[in-house]
């Protein structure tokens, strides 16, 4: 989930231990973390990063943005330059820290025609894929369900079938012990920092 929230709507988050990946080198997180469009706004990674923070006093946080907006399952196979992309900004972010999560907020647009269907086994292979060429085969996946938020025209008159992906992403708990959230009233989320805590506390369980 790239982010779409409007900064003046939240409380801005300043933190010298929250760090983020940018153009090569490591620097203190300034929203938008993912500046993949021209409406980049605020998202969950940064609300998450603080809760992580403090849970963790004296430690820092990095976060490696490789999120795109709008995105479908198949743009991330692993010939694709999202997936190659995040891979790259992973391997460069290892030397010198730590892999300690995934967080993982997709599929509006595979919310439509049946795509659902096959949802499932293709994320299941992406994520093996990730862990594999990261050689994180335990690093845990944080991921976001998707919510109705998206309206009955335009967008949202076709991706109608988030349920369904729900019900889908609820499968991949029993296969890969990895964490669901689903968030059922929002997709563009209007709370981040709640729905960051709630992200948090499944991720320390």
């Amino acid at each position: 989930m790239a982010g779409r929230g409007f900064k003046h709507e939240v409380p801005p988050i300043y933190n010298e231990r929250i760090m983020m990946l940018r153009n090569g080198r490591w620097q203190m997180m300034t929203e938008p973390i993912h500046f993949d469009r021209p409406v980049a706004g605020v998202g969950l990674a940064a609300s998450f990063a603080e809760a992580w923070c403090m849970d963790h006093e004296g430690e820092k946080i990095g976060l490696i943005p490789c999120a795109e907006g709008g995105s479908s399952i198949d743009e991330w196979s692993q010939d694709g330059a999202l997936f190659r992309h995040a891979i790259s900004e992973a391997k460069f972010a290892k030397e010198n820290s730590e892999l300690v999560g995934i967080l993982w907020h997709q599929g509006e647009s595979d919310s439509q025609d049946g795509k659902y269907k096959e949802y499932y086994e293709k994320i299941i292979r992406l994520f093996h894929e990730l862990r594999t060429e990261l050689s994180v085969p335990n690093i845990p996946l944080v991921i976001g369900g998707l919510g109705d938020f998206l309206g009955k025209t335009a967008f949202g008159a076709g991706c109608v079938e988030y349920e369904l992906m729900n019900e889908e992403l609820k499968n991949m708990h029993i296969i890969m012990k990895i964490v669901i959230m689903l968030l059922p009233k929002a997709l563009h989320l209007t709370q981040p920092e709640f729905t960051s805590m709630r992200c948090l506390r499944e991720y320390l369980v």
